[in-house]
């Protein structure tokens, strides 16, 4: 349940903060008074749209928190679970803020989430009734829907989804493979290219073998020259001999004290060069080794590093990448070639699919066809008590023109208003107060078999009154007994029902307007209600009538 609501510089609202109990809690007020500024903030909480025009004038941001209680075995604690959000003693706060230049901020918890979260989130804490739901009653779809939440079953609905998105996965591949060129000029280019690029027999990492190769050969007799001066360098002649000469340097260096630090170190950095000159000679007489004066080798290797340059060039591919576009193009025909077989069997396995999809979507029927009566005898119980004494609304199940994600059912709601009148879609038989009403009715059954703990009605009964407006008060204070309830009214037989009543008001100190929300006890109720009774003047009779409504509650 929603224990707490704080609200800094939103709209006109400087600040306020209300704590809230279980049961119903009426919100009243005189008109333009802002009495939907409490909902308007929660649903800003809670993720909904805002920008910087809720922001009070001259401040630089509004800041709404949300504190809500529930148990930990509910649905909203495994989801926060899910989260890795930490939570103590079942409490949850909702904050949001916006500033006066656009940005906006949202936490659970202290932590920043962003806002499609937080509604996921909040759709589990808060469900709202707005006063204009019953013009959705217009739309096919809002029938399904409110049959299939009324029935509870989501496991038949997820299985149809789940099939019907397998069917359209599958369609898009088949329809993929059906565009593809069906004649044979696709495959016999993709032969031709295959067949012209086996030709060349490419190898993985020959390009770099073959520069190589084509490196030494083409320098083979500046790399000799250059070896075999180095070779004479280092073992030739005596007088240019560096080993000799290292030699040489040794055999001085034993002559001086070899306890000197200086000459030991110098004998072993003289050792050190001398058999690092010898392996420098080892490594140059293995690459000279390698080099060789071959001019028929020589054009070998360029006329195969022309033709591998060449096919590069003709297929736009880098010429080490050849090897991996000869294995794409293999791919490409394989899967051309498989083209049939790949379709026969997405063919069948799309028959398989439906054929689930069917079964599902048949079960699904079933039990909207059985949830569907109930629903009906349920609407037509309420709206019967809410003036329309011999209305009577139907809930027809029909087939859909194709297969949809939520089954082949169209849902619509048919109403007989007076007897002897066949029962007919409610655009071409209801009146707006009859929709009003229907929507009400549907609205406050949809509440109770739902699971959502706090249910937010934001005038809802506009455009009744009277024992209508009563019994509505009466609807809405024993669904508080089992849910916490809020409800904005215009109705005084609806607020005398409730088990706690806030009064919004609105007052200026001729420079700025603020808004605020006061918890009224039994006097003050008392006054409210009378002045919903009967307007600006309060009498004596008018509190008398405010006490007999009361009364007659409690």
């Amino acid at each position: 349940m929603l224990n707490a609501l704080r609200i800094e510089n939103f709209a006109i609202v400087k600040h306020l903060e209300l704590d809230f109990a279980s049961g119903m809690t009426a919100f009243t007020g005189e008109t333009g008074a802002g009495k939907s500024i409490m909902i308007d903030a929660l649903m800003l909480a809670m993720g909904g749209r805002g920008d910087a025009s809720v922001v009070r004038s001259g401040e630089e941001k509004c800041d709404i928190t949300a504190t809500f209680q529930f148990s930990s075995a509910s649905e909203p604690a495994h989801w926060l679970d899910e989260q890795d959000i930490v939570f103590e003693s079942g409490e949850l706060i909702l904050r949001r803020v916006i500033y006066a230049e656009g940005r906006s901020k949202s936490y659970i918890n202290g932590q920043p989430f962003p806002l499609q979260k937080v509604k996921e989130l909040s759709e589990m804490l808060v469900h709202i009734h707005g006063q204009h739901q019953h013009q959705t009653l217009m739309h096919h779809a809002t029938h399904r829907q409110q049959l299939d939440h009324f029935a509870n079953h989501p496991d038949l609905l997820q299985q149809v989804q789940s099939f019907y998105k397998s069917c359209q996965t599958i369609k898009i591949e088949i329809e993929q493979l059906q565009k593809q060129d069906k004649n044979h000029d696709k495959i016999e280019l993709l032969r031709f290219q295959i067949e012209e690029l086996s030709q060349l027999q490419l190898q993985d990492n020959e390009i770099d073998a073959l520069s190589d190769e084509h490196q030494r050969l083409h320098h083979a007799h500046d790399y000799l020259h250059c070896c075999d001066q180095i070779q004479t360098l280092l073992q030739g002649e005596e007088e240019i001999n560096t080993c000799h000469n290292l030699n040489q340097i040794l055999q001085l260096l034993q002559e001086l004290p070899a306890k000197d630090g200086s000459i030991s170190s110098a004998v072993e950095m003289i050792n050190t060069a001398l058999i690092q000159c010898e392996e420098a000679l080892d490594e140059v007489q293995q690459f000279a080794d390698k080099v060789h004066l071959d001019p028929q080798r020589l054009r070998e290797v360029e006329e195969r590093l022309a033709a591998l340059h060449a096919a590069a060039r003709k297929y736009h591919v880098d010429i080490r990448h050849l090897p991996e576009h000869a294995k794409s193009l293999q791919q490409e025909l394989t899967q051309l070639l498989d083209r049939d077989k790949r379709l026969e069997h997405l063919q069948q396995a799309l028959q398989e699919m439906k054929t689930q999809y069917q079964q599902a979507a048949l079960q699904l029927r079933q039990s909207r066809q059985t949830a569907a009566q109930k629903l009906a005898d349920e609407i037509s119980h309420i709206i019967r008590q809410l003036g329309m004494p011999k209305g009577k609304v139907l809930v027809d199940i029909s087939d859909l023109e194709k297969i949809q994600v939520h089954g082949f059912d169209k849902v619509e709601y048919k109403v007989c208003t007076n007897p002897g009148i066949p029962p007919d879609s409610l655009s071409k038989i209801a009146s707006g107060g009859e929709l009003s009403r229907i929507s009400l009715a549907i609205q406050m059954i949809t509440a109770q078999r739902g699971t959502t703990p706090t249910l937010l009605f934001d005038e809802v009964d506009v455009g009744i009154g009277g024992a209508t407006a009563a019994l509505v008060g009466q609807l809405l204070r024993k669904l508080g007994e089992r849910l916490q309830v809020f409800c904005v009214t215009h109705q005084p037989q609806v607020a005398s029902c409730a088990h706690h009543h806030f009064l919004v008001e609105k007052y200026s100190d001729n420079e700025h307007t603020f808004s605020q929300i006061l918890a009224l006890n039994e006097d003050a109720r008392i006054d409210e209600i009378a002045r919903m009774l009967g307007g600006l003047k309060i009498t004596d009779q008018t509190r008398l009538h405010a006490r007999e409504l009361l009364e007659q509650v409690h």
